[in-house]
């Protein structure tokens, strides 16, 4: 069985991830989900804040029904791999979030991409500029085509 320490180790983390993503929900609820029957700016937002909590609750479940004991075989350790991919893509969904209302869906979906691409620290200047211009141009495609003329497309079409 698990020592209660052990057990608020494992959960720390999951319960940090958790907070943020209730964070970026209340965030992401202040955009309109839809705007007379059809998508609106702050769907995307919502639903992928809402992914986050429910990986958050999904990885605080396996880890509190792991058997691990402590040490030996199964002892845990901290992971070897870093940090920054994860981070960048949470920073990358909360600053999604927060340029939304203000720079419009083509930059906030432009800035999310090169955020995430940046944090995955295996990509050259070109390839990560090559991903921000596609983002770019595939939210434009999209907000053009498929979304409501009222959706901010542009910085300007708040004010």
């Amino acid at each position: 069985m698990r020592s209660r320490s052990s057990l608020f180790s494992a959960l720390k983390a999951p319960a940090v991830l958790a907070a943020l993503g209730l964070a970026m929900m209340l965030l992401a609820y202040t955009q309109p989900a839809w705007i007379d029957g059809r998508v609106g700016p702050g769907l995307f937002a919502q639903w992928l804040s809402k992914g986050v909590v429910a990986l958050s609750l999904l990885w605080a479940a396996l880890a509190a029904l792991n058997p691990v004991t402590g040490r030996g075989e199964g002892e845990l350790t901290p992971s070897s791999k870093p940090l920054g991919p994860g981070l960048a893509l949470l920073g990358g969904v909360l600053v999604f979030v927060l340029l939304l209302p203000f720079t419009g869906l083509v930059v906030a979906c432009t800035a999310t991409a090169l955020i995430t691409g940046w944090g995955a620290r295996d990509r050259h200047w070109r390839a990560l500029a090559l991903s921000g211009l596609f983002a770019g141009a595939a939210t434009l495609a999209v907000g053009l085509t498929l979304l409501p003329p009222a959706t901010r497309l542009w910085p300007w079409a708040a004010f």
